[in-house]
This record gives C-alpha cells, structure tokens and sequence, in this order.
C-alpha cells in the first residue's frame, strides 16, 4: 500500500473486489463505455476502418466487426436469395447499435 498525494491509500489488491475504491469502478466503466463506442462505429458506418486501436485486444475484435459488416454489405448488392436477409440483418444491427447510451 502506498500513500498518494491527498491522502487516499493506494491498494492495488483490492482491485476488482467488493472493496476496490470507486475510482477504480468508475475508470473501468469508461474504459467499457469507450470500447462500446468504438464498436458502435464501425456498425453504424462512422469508422471507415482506417488506422488501428493502440489496444492489440480491442483493435481485434474492432477488425472482427469489420469484417462481418463488409460480408453483410458486399452480400446485400448481390441476386441471390440471402441478398435480403444480409440487408435487413445490417440495417437491424445499426438500429440497435444506435440505440447505445453512453454517460
């Protein structure tokens, strides 16, 4: 345990506990809220898929999306009896991506 400017007490062994200090919480809920946001843009279209996330872990799964968001587009264009299912499946998936509240 160490003791940080102010007075709080640092106690790393509490982290992810019942007794972990608020801040920790409330860092990682934005950390989760961040990570939601990012994957909400890549269903709804805003990111382009240019560039990389600095996380390794969450730069996967952001790929991941992009994959099957491209699988959907590319399948929607095409005569074939899945064509429809692939459109209304993409125009749902932002429906609901859309409807995300972040605080």
């Amino acid at each position: 345990m160490a003791l940080q400017p102010g007075g709080y007490t640092d106690n790393p062994e509490t982290d992810n506990t019942p007794k972990a200090h608020p801040a920790f919480r409330r860092g990682k809920i934005n950390g989760l809220l961040e990570a939601l946001a990012l994957m909400r843009n890549v269903i709804v279209g805003v990111d382009d898929g240019t560039g990389t996330n600095n996380s390794e872990e969450v730069e996967k799964i952001r790929r991941s999306i992009f994959i099957m968001r491209d699988a959907l587009n590319h399948a929607q264009d095409k005569s074939t009896y899945l064509s429809k299912q692939c459109k209304e499946a993409l125009e749902e998936a932002t429906k609901v991506a859309n409807t995300l509240r972040f605080q």
